[in-house]
């Protein structure tokens, strides 16, 4: 071989040699610059890749490493979608992590998380966690807020009549729900109004869970005072045991029956005729997509008044089959001879959980003797001239019945859908549920027209032109290296 000949392809070998090692150098730098120094930009009208302000602002604020956990099963759509979401949320913040678990191959993380679906995200960070039922921008970001405010919701227990007790462990305590409010990070008070003359001003929710005893005129018209505050109230109430809250409810468009449901489809899922199986949910954000049965055990019903009071929006959040009805003769039924009579009992569908949500402006404004009585601590005409002053305080105030306490006792807590409609219920009037509310993006369909000239010109520049300029550049370049040797 010649000597020249040699030469030159050592000269261009090594070129080429050195040329590839700055190429991929230069990859290099770049993808180390890109890793560190990220830069997005969303081309979309809707915004569509990018995140809205609120969520913006809420991620700015973290200033401590939080650590997201995906549960979905591999290679599931969902957890790519999932994935670019996290992904846009640590573009804006490197202080969250996230990391994919598929809850198959890892049951060990599932059970301790309690995770029994997929797609389920746990937020973790700040010595408290946050669990969110789907992947999107609006979960996601109330779900950061809730994790990076300092003060926790409180939610009061009455006491003094008899009622479950949140320490209670046994069969019959409410142990088990105050154990998963308390994983929610929410607080768990008692309250006494027989020693104290109004309802705290930090109380997100107070829960009547089955008095035995009825509850005395003062403490009845301190609780509506709350209500018309913009107050929570639930009410638990077993069948004869009406808490002296009967009057107070029948106010507000509810009544509660002197009856006991009978529901025979309970059979079914082996329990009693006693206990009516619920998989009737009305419209509202407490049941919204709501799916699973929930079961009562003993329960009266409770109904809404056809034209409720002005002010007041009914809403029946639970109900049974038609299989079911209301029996009125008890002492029948406790005999053992219940049987559906036409005149007397009420047919199913019974309903037996109603919410009401009170236009606390209205309703006090129409009732300036609602807090006669209520030791003279509260005024309900101060109260809706305070009202009418200031937008800061709630206009609504939230009044929810349920004709059984023991669906949420720690025997039945862990049943079916009962834990998961009792913290629904509690998320909702915390006002827990959504603090954020984001628009979601709409995706607009766009129309390209093109006259029959333009079309052609994008055939002949797309389809032919670019190839073409390609192989004709591919040609002369190896032409000039084949005449160089």
């Amino acid at each position: 071989m010649p000597k020249i000949l040699k030469s030159r392809r050592l000269h261009y070998g090594s070129s080429a040699v050195f040329s590839t090692v700055v190429f991929f150098a230069i990859l290099v730098l770049v993808a180390l610059i890109a890793e560190r120094h990220p830069l997005r930009a969303d081309f979309t009208e809707t915004g569509a890749f990018s995140l809205s302000e609120q969520s913006r602002k809420v991620v700015a604020s973290i200033e401590e490493p939080i650590t997201i956990k995906a549960f979905f099963a591999s290679g599931a759509p969902e957890a790519s979608r999932a994935k670019d979401l996290l992904e846009t949320y640590r573009y804006y913040n490197k202080n969250l992590h996230y990391e994919f678990i598929d809850p198959d191959r890892e049951p060990q993380l599932a059970r301790q998380y309690e995770i029994r679906d997929y797609g389920v995200l746990v937020v973790e960070g700040l010595g408290r966690k946050e669990t969110v039922l789907r992947a999107d921008e609006e979960a996601l970001t109330n779900a950061l807020f809730k994790l990076s405010r300092q003060e926790d919701k409180t939610v009061y227990f009455l006491t003094g009549h008899g009622e479950r007790s949140f320490d209670d462990m046994t069969k019959a305590g409410y142990s088990s729900a105050r154990s998963a409010l308390v994983k929610e990070n929410m607080q768990i008070k008692s309250l006494n109004l027989m020693q104290q003359t109004e309802v705290p001003q930090d109380a997100a929710v107070v829960i009547v869970a089955g008095p035995q005893k009825p509850l005395f005129p003062e403490e009845v018209a301190t609780l509506e005072t709350y209500l018309l505050r913009g107050g929570k109230l639930v009410f638990f109430l077993d069948p004869e045991k009406d808490g002296g809250v009967r009057s107070f409810l029948q106010k507000y468009g509810i009544v509660l029956g002197d009856d006991m449901i009978i529901d025979k489809l309970s059979r079914v899922f082996g329990g009693s005729y006693l206990m009516p199986v619920v998989t009737q949910y009305g419209s509202h954000k407490i049941t919204q997509g709501f799916n699973v049965a929930t079961f009562y055990s003993e329960a009266r019903s409770v109904t809404p008044v056809d034209d409720p009071p002005d002010g007041v929006t009914l809403v029946t959040l639970a109900s049974t089959s038609e299989n079911a009805w209301a029996e009125t003769d008890l002492d029948r039924l406790y005999r053992g001879e219940a049987i559906f009579e036409q005149d007397k009992d009420k047919p199913g569908p019974v309903s037996l959980g109603v919410l009401a949500a009170v236009d606390t402006k209205k309703v006090a404004s129409e009732q300036p003797s609602v807090s006669q009585g209520s030791n003279g601590a509260q005024d309900a005409d101060a109260e809706a001239q305070d009202v009418e002053k200031t937008d800061a305080k709630p206009a609504l105030g939230y009044l929810v019945v349920f004709g059984d306490s023991d669906f949420v006792d720690n025997t039945h807590f862990g049943v079916s859908g009962n834990s998961d409609l009792f913290l629904n219920m509690v998320h909702f009037l915390a006002e827990e549920e959504t603090l954020i509310s984001i628009e979601p993006r709409m995706q607009k369909a766009q129309t390209l027209m093109l006259t029959a000239p333009q079309a052609r010109m994008v055939f002949w520049t797309s389809v032919v032109g670019v190839p073409m300029v390609v192989v004709l550049v591919g040609f002369g370049v190896y032409r000039v290296r084949r005449s160089q040797r």
